[in-house]
Order: C-alpha cells, then structure tokens, then sequence
C-alpha cells in the first residue's frame, strides 16, 4: 500500500516538474521581456514544487483511501477503479493544464473561476477565435488529456501489489498507513504555519510571469474557488476610520468645473466604448504613428485626455468603470451581481431623469456577461444588440461589424434629430478582438493592429457625415477604451493602463489637450460636471476640471492586483504575495491599499 501510494504521488509530480511547468514556459516564453535562463527555470521549478505537492496531495487523496479499501475486502478492484480515476483526472488535469497554457497569452493571469464564466457562455467564447485556432486547440486539449491519463496509469503500476489485511496486526499497519498518509496529505495541503497555503507560496521574483510559470494552474483554480467573490472583508489593511479618513482626501466628493468646456448644457450624447482601445495604438499618445489616424487627427479637433488610466483588464469591469463611475474590482465583477447591480450610480439614468431617449447599441451578443441586464438597469430604455440587426448585415465572430453598426447609429441618430428629440446613446464596439477578422485590410502584415484601423476608418467616416448634418452642431462626442490591450505585444502594467479619451462634436467649445493625470472612472463625474448635472452618488469618480481636484492619481485592477499611479511615478502590487512587484513605493502602495479596502467595504454594502 505505502509503495503504491509515494509511487502514485512521485508520479503525479513529475508530471507537473517535467511535463506541465516546461511546456508552459516554452509556449509563452515571449509573454515577458526578461530573459529565461536556464538558472531563472530551476528557480520555477524549486518555488512551483511547492504548489505542485499541494496539487498532487489533492490528486492522491482518494487513492490513498481507495488503497486502504482494498486491503480490507478480497476482490480485486483497485486496478479498475485506478484506470478509471486516472482518467477522469486525465481528463481535469490535461484540459486545466492546456486551457492555461494556450490561453495565457490572450489572459495574461493562471487559470482561475473566472474561466467557469465562460463556460457558461461557451459559444460566445468560441467566438473569439478563428476556426482555425479553435480545432488546434480541440487536438491540443484531447492530446494532453490522453496523455496525461497514460501517465497517470504508469505511475499506478503498483496497485497491483496492495495486500489484502489477514489478521489484526495487518489491519492495524493498513489503519494506521491510512491516518499517517491522510495526515501527510492534509499537512502538505494546508502548511505547517500558522495560515494555511495560499498561492503566493509560489512567488518569488518581481517579474509576475516568472511566478505565473512557477504557480501550478490546478492549484490556481482550486485556491480561486475558495476567495473569487469574497467581498466583504476583503482587503483590510488599516483600521476604518484611518481608511475612510483618506479615502475622503484621495476623492473629495461632488463639485463643479472652474472652466467649462462645451458651449451648452444640454447636448446630446453619442457615448463610443471602443473594445481594448490602447494608447499604444494610438500615435498622439506615441503610440503606433499609422494605426489610428483619424483619432490622431481629431485629437485636434476636441478635447483630448492624454492621461488616462483604465480601471481594469476586461470589458465588464471597464463597462461599470464608464458607465457607473464604479472602481473595478481586481478578484470579483459586480456587474454579475444582479442585486448590486441595481444599487451602482447610473451615468446614463442621469440623462433619462432629463428626458433624454437614452439607447445602447452593440453589434454582439448581449447576453454574454450580463450586459443587457446591466445596460438596462442603467437606464437605457432601449438595448439594440445583434439579434436585432437583420439577418443581411455581414458578421464576423463576435457579431455585427463595428462599420455596418456605426452606419446604423447615424441612421437613428438622423432620425431623431428630425423628430427633435434629445437623445443618449451609448455604442460598445466588437470589432478589435480576437480573432481580429474583420472586413477591411489596409495593414496586411498584422490582423491586431489592422482590426484596431478598420474601427478607426468606420469612426472617421461616422464623424465626417454627422458634421455635415444639422446633428453636428448640439453633439457631444465621447470616444474612450474599455480597457487596454496586451495582445501580440508584451507591455507593463503602466503601458497597459494608458486609454485615450476623445470628446468631440459642435458641443465643444475648442479644441483643446487636457495633461491631467485621472482613472477611466472620473470620465462620468467630469462629463456631469460640465453639464451642470449634481453627481454625488458617484463617489468613486472625480470631475477632473473641479477646483477639489488636486491630487490627480490613476488606479488601475487586474486579476488580484493594483497599480497606483501619481505624479511621483507608479506602483503595482500583487495582492497574492502582498507585495509590490514593480516600482516600490510606500506611499503609493497605501493609497492603492486605502481605495482598495474602502471598494469592498461600499461593495457589501450595496
């Protein structure tokens, strides 16, 4: 029995040293701009034993105890019964280990619960990759579960030898192997100190790729399971009234603009959400010079927000970031949350409690992360999604082209201006995603950045034709990232935050570039300032052009993590390891503490 069982154990984590940790490090060796020396990958592999003995205690649990069984009863099964559980764990273990590895490029954080919510919504995940891409990576899936499953059967070949107990003194040694090895089980799961394991029992170095290669994925997910969506207490760091009293400092509340910068109160609002719009992408940014031209070029005709951080990494936190001012948060998505949901302030119900038509407009399908009910709740009175374009209109993989869906927008938008209604619309763009098909072809050597150009073409020729319409002249314009974009290029947290935000149209008084440092969530308290419009319900959003605006700083989330940044300079910290992994700074990591630990504590509360 014990040779069966450190046989199994031993096996499992070759598996993860030899098998598992090298082919990810090779397939997602250009993730990172540091070099991996062989010296670096000992490194992995001695700080990711530790999660790997954590994983394969998980995976030997109920052999261990199946093992035991066997030594009580006289019919053989413990052979059956192993092929059988290597191959459903085969079949966990090869598609965790392929999910993690193909799709850490597109990700950029280890397998987590959040890959169940695509699960859900498996079709529409499907959607952001080409054919193509998605049978390799059916072949890939079922060739590492196959193979997994085959090297867990060749480190069962012991269970054969498991005895069968005659008498009390081998009852007693088989009772006794079972209590030593369950106890060693749950001692190498838990830890022996005084908190039990978490996954920073795998970070080492401050490049995070390094401790991704280390982490195992399977014990990613396990510990994600317990934590994704712990809300309330989560992030403590200080006592409450040292986290409110700053956080009152850091977000001083509702107030009006020094300066105006429309020339009217009420215009009506064209609100574009531009799918991983970039400033590397964009050249007034000194991004990509050729990408984006006509942004360069309008750039010079509004008012143009040079910086911008985005508030997070996906589209359903950047949406809550602009259009509820919220904060994202870095281990949870409010916008699932159905019974919050309806308590966040509402940028687009401002303008309905104004009578304004309010509309939101996506080319895709609306129920992928809940977007239609959070559409709704905001006060949108009508959501125009792909199911409602007609059958004719030319699609791609996420749904109805950016170009085909602006086309439509100038329709509506013509047609309640001869109606003379004021109006709130707010379009969220599919086109700059994965697999990056769309139909236009100006920059042929690279899909990413030409998908990225052809919405850049659709929005020039959307702007042009409202500005020789009667529309033009009460239009405000609002053009802004969800969130960054990290594909096909390795970029820092810093980089990766950086958006544009446009706002244009006959409502802007002149053109003008705004230098101030701010988050993707002031974008709505800025707007409402300007219009005159009270907004005290969304404290987590700041009127840039107000005179309480005196300490500009960034905050940006990602997967259990937060960057800081200030005039001073930036911090990231993971929250895993509890540590700053770039730029250290004791200042800037308390402020990103103190704003972290007030989100969750209003986040409870709604």
């Amino acid at each position: 029995m014990i040779v069966f069982i450190c046989t199994y154990f031993i096996g499992c984590l070759l598996y993860f040293q030899f098998i598992q940790r090298p082919l990810f490090v090779i397939y997602n060796r250009k993730e990172t701009a540091e070099h991996i020396t062989m010296e670096e990958f000992v490194r992995m592999e001695r700080y990711g034993l530790r999660s790997d003995i954590i994983v394969c205690s998980y995976i030997t649990a109920i052999p261990v105890i199946a093992a035991f069984i066997q030594t009580l009863v006289p019919v053989r099964f413990l052979d059956g019964f192993m092929t059988l559980y290597n191959i459903a764990i085969g079949i966990v273990t090869g598609l965790g280990v392929a999910v993690d590895t193909g799709l850490y490029p597109f990700w950029k954080f280890k397998l987590d619960a959040s890959v169940l919510n695509y699960v859900k919504e498996l079709r529409s995940a499907c959607s952001s990759v080409s054919t193509p891409y998605l049978i390799t990576a059916i072949i890939s899936i079922l060739a590492m579960t196959i193979f997994t499953a085959v090297w867990l059967q060749g480190a069962s070949y012991y269970a054969s030898d498991t005895f069968t107990a005659r008498g009390v003194t081998q009852i007693l040694l088989s009772i006794l192997t079972l209590i030593l090895s369950v106890g060693a089980l749950f001692a190498m799961i838990r830890g022996l100190g005084r908190r039990p394991n978490n996954p920073s029992v795998s970070f080492y170095s401050n490049v995070l790729f390094f401790n991704h290669c280390a982490l195992n994925p399977l014990y990613s997910f396990i510990y994600s399971l317990s934590v994704n969506d712990k809300i309330e207490g989560a992030f403590r760091s200080m006592d409450d009234e040292t986290c409110h009293r700053e956080f009152a400092e850091l977000f001083p509340g509702d107030s009006f603009p020094i300066e105006k910068l429309l020339n009217t109160d009420r215009p009506n609002v064209l609100f574009i959400i531009w799918e991983s719009l970039s400033a590397r992408f964009v050249g007034a940014l000194g991004g990509e010079p050729d990408v984006t031209p006509n942004i360069n070029r309008l750039s010079q005709e509004g008012l143009f927000f040079t910086h911008v951080d985005c508030n997070s990494f996906r589209t359903d936190r950047g949406l809550v970031a602009l259009l509820s001012g919220y904060l994202a948060q870095p281990t949870t998505s409010v916008i699932r949350m159905t019974k919050k949901v309806s308590n966040l302030p509402a940028f687009p119900r401002k303008f309905k409690e104004l009578g304004y038509d309010t509309m939101a407009v996506h080319g895709g399908d609306l129920k992928v992360f809940h977007k239609s009910e959070y559409y709704l709740t905001m006060g949108h009175d009508r959501v125009v999604g792909e199911n409602d374009f007609p059958r004719s209109y030319e699609r791609g993989k996420w749904g109805v082209h950016d170009g085909i869906v602006f086309d439509w927008v100038y329709d509506d938008i013509m047609k309640k201006t001869a109606e003379g209604k004021q109006w709130f619309t707010t379009v969220q763009t599919l086109s700059s995603h994965e697999p990056w098909i769309v139909p236009y072809d100006r920059i042929k050597d690279n899909p990413i950045t030409n998908s990225f150009a052809y919405v850049d073409d659709a929005l020039g020729r959307l702007v042009e034709r409202l500005k020789n319409t009667p529309a033009w002249k009460n239009l405000l314009i609002v053009v802004t990232g969800d969130h960054g974009c990290n594909t096909g290029q390795f970029l820092a947290y810093d980089k990766y935050a950086h958006i544009p935000l446009l706002m244009l149209g006959g409502a802007v008084k002149q053109p003008r570039h705004i230098d101030t440092l701010m988050s993707q969530s002031d974008i709505a308290a800025t707007i409402l300032g300007q219009l005159g419009i009270r907004h005290e319900e969304f404290i987590f959003s700041r009127d840039v052009m107000s005179e309480s605006y005196k300490y500009p700083f960034g905050f940006h989330t990602f997967v259990n993590g937060f960057m800081f940044r200030d005039a001073t300079g930036y911090t990231v910290v993971d929250n895993v390891s509890g540590e700053a992994i770039d730029s250290p700074d004791a200042d800037r990591e308390h402020k990103g503490r103190v704003i972290l630990q007030y989100l969750y504590e209003d986040l409870a509360k709604r």
